[in-house]
């Protein structure tokens, strides 16, 4: 949190102060003038009225701010302050006017008048500067313990947030890790190559899952080759009925995007989309860059579609992504589903395009583990608008 420009220093504290002391032995000279009409000309009651005050002020501002500096100050040592400050500032502010002005001795009856003036004037000086420094220091703690109180809702919010991102990840774990390591199983007695290969791809996933799982932000080339493992690895589970094509321009390859957001729909594709259909379909993942600025992402299979799924599942997947796109973006993100052609269902997401300032990193994928690589296009049913 940046507090280096909200804090004022101490000179403009004072400087502040000045103006506000100023100002209120105008005002007080004149009432005494005009209101109380102690006696003097308007000239003598101004400069009783500055000098009195000035004195004051010096006595109580000074102190206070070398002691306390912006912070509120303590109630008792300011009122011991207060209270020792006020009779040393009408005394010293009234010996420099009569040296000022060059005024005659008086009588003891004038010099009880300007006693009881001095006396009104330090009075009003002194509970204006108090009024003033309490009033003022109260909003000062109020905007900081609003601050305060801000910052812990967007804490609050990011930590409901990431609490969604580990329910979510637990709700999707456990399925797809029952059905690989199952297919691992079978997979360990009839092809150990095969199985080899599905272990690795499996440790790699995890592993940029859990990575994925611990930062509030990743780039989209990141999060494509997170769904791009997933894949794999549900490719060698349903083989040849399942076939995929990742398209990823290379000038979106750093846009921000929040972790784990595409894999509920891709997994929802797999799962509701190509796993009830007997012969299998296609799942094309890809983004692009839409004429308004904005990034979308679309997932488009060609499973069995809305009408013709066996399974209609609880939709939690569905509800997480739109809560999350709600709270992260607001109204600035959509999520769309609408039939796929011939068959299946496509997934249109519209985020707000924004560029991460860290290096976008992709692993390497090895040569013998690569599926062959798809050519970057976009078919004509997502591309549709």
């Amino acid at each position: 949190m940046r507090m280096s420009c909200a804090v004022p220093s101490r000179l403009n504290i004072l400087a502040r102060d000045l103006l506000f002391v100023l100002c209120m032995n105008t005002v007080i000279a004149v009432s005494l003038n005009y209101g109380f009409q102690t006696g003097g000309t308007l000239v003598q009651n101004f400069v009783y009225s500055q000098l009195i005050g000035l004195s004051i002020w010096v006595l109580i501002d000074v102190p206070r701010v070398l002691i306390w500096w912006n912070d509120r100050p303590r109630r008792w040592p300011f009122m011991c302050l207060a209270v020792v400050a006020v009779p040393m500032g009408v005394v010293l502010g009234s010996w420099c006017t009569r040296e000022l002005l060059n005024l005659p001795e008086k009588s003891a009856a004038a010099t009880g008048d300007m006693l009881r003036m001095c006396l009104i004037v330090g009075m009003l000086a002194s509970a204006s500067m108090i009024y003033f420094y309490w009033s003022r220091e109260k909003l000062a703690y109020l905007e900081r313990q609003a601050a305060l109180d801000a910052l812990q809702r967007e804490e609050a919010e990011k930590q409901l947030v990431r609490a969604q991102l580990m329910a979510l990840q637990a709700q999707i774990e456990p399925h797809f890790l029952f059905n690989s390591l199952a297919n691992l199983d079978g997979l360990i007695a009839t092809d150990p190559r095969a199985a080899r290969q599905l272990l690795q791809r499996l440790i790699g996933f995890l592993r940029m899952s859990l990575s994925h799982t611990r930062a509030e932000h990743c780039t989209l080339a990141q999060e494509f080759e997170l769904l791009r493992s997933y894949l794999d690895i549900q490719g060698m589970r349903f083989g040849a009925r399942l076939d995929y094509e990742v398209d990823l321009p290379p000038a979106l390859a750093d846009a921000e995007i929040p972790p784990m957001l595409i894999q509920p729909l891709v997994e929802n594709a797999v799962t509701h989309g190509i796993e009830p259909c007997m012969r299998g379909g296609r799942i094309m993942l890809s983004a692009r860059q839409a004429e308004d600025g904005s990034l979308q992402v679309l997932i488009a299979d060609s499973g069995v579609g809305f009408s013709q799924s066996s399974k209609g599942g609880s939709g939690l997947g569905l509800t997480h992504v739109r809560e999350r796109l709600a709270r992260i973006f607001g109204a600035a993100a959509t999520m769309q589903m609408e039939e796929n052609t011939p068959r299946g269902v496509v997934v249109r997401l519209t985020l707000p395009l924004t560029r991460s300032n860290e290096p976008t990193f992709v692993p390497m994928r090895a040569a013998p583990d690569a599926r062959p690589a798809a050519p970057a296009t976009v078919t004509p049913a997502i591309s549709r608008p």
